[in-house]
């Protein structure tokens, strides 16, 4: 019994001594894996935002299309609603019937001179025996503008195979306009002419409306167009045409 005892005594004295935490340790060592966490927290949190950026960027990226260049509204289609032939103005003028023909087969055209209030056009007949004046016009509101036409018979050289033909319509100019809107009031004229060349001229000049300027010539006939923003001004300043010859002599002058 006493040996037991002694022997449990011995193992008692063996053991370690009983262990005391160091709070201060303890708190430290908390702070620390506090810290450590929160930085892992928040270069997750950092690295998960930084995804989600480049994610919206590229997502953005591949759905975003290139803008379209702007375009201009395309211009209304011009209307020809004025022939006539060019030796027999008075029986063909009003024929609508004799007109839509011309429009239609009649797609050789001789001479032209366009701008953006329409156009002047000598067309040749298939067959090549007839020719005609057309002049058409850039639709203003929806409505076409043509011309009104006037016969002016000539004196001098000018006789009657060689009449002048004069249109004029209102017009807007050459300044882009919304023509299709109906707020635009185009105030201006275009006045439109045509003719034969008479034998031995060369060259057709016009002056007049602060204007000077030679018609464009081909193949026996010539077309010329002048615009002005008033009618008015025709009486302080008119048209005139004057013809001259191979050698540049005035042959021909008068006032439209």
């Amino acid at each position: 019994m006493t040996s037991e005892l002694k022997t449990l005594l011995d193992r008692a004295a063996d053991r370690p001594a009983t262990f005391t935490p160091d709070v201060a340790d303890l708190v430290a060592a908390g702070r620390h894996r506090t810290r450590v966490r929160r930085a892992i927290i928040s270069a997750a949190t950092a690295a998960t935002a930084a995804t989600a950026v480049i994610a919206a960027l590229l997502i953005g990226h591949l759905g975003h299309t290139a803008p379209q260049a702007a375009t201009e509204a395309p211009q209304p289609t011009m209307i020809t609603d004025l022939c006539a032939k060019s030796d027999d103005f008075f029986r063909t003028a009003n024929d609508d019937a004799w007109r839509r023909q011309v429009v239609s087969d009649w797609t050789d055209k001789v001479v032209e001179v366009t701008d953006p209030d329409g156009a002047m056009t000598v067309r040749r007949s298939p067959d090549g025996s007839q020719y005609a004046y057309c002049v058409a016009g850039v639709p203003i509101n929806g409505r076409p503008v043509g011309g009104f036409g006037a016969t002016l018979l000539n004196v001098g050289i000018v006789t009657r195979p060689y009449q002048i033909q004069r249109y004029w319509s209102m017009a807007c100019g050459d300044v882009p306009v919304d023509r299709a809107s109906r707020k635009t009031l185009c105030m201006g004229v275009r006045y439109s002419y045509a003719g034969r060349v008479p034998e031995g001229v060369t060259r057709i000049a016009f002056s007049g409306l602060g204007q000077h300027a030679d018609a464009t010539v081909k193949d026996g006939y010539w077309v010329h167009r002048v615009y002005t923003d008033s009618i008015l001004k025709g009486n302080t300043d008119p048209i005139y045409i004057t013809m001259y010859d191979g050698a540049g002599k005035q042959v021909f002058k008068e006032r439209y």
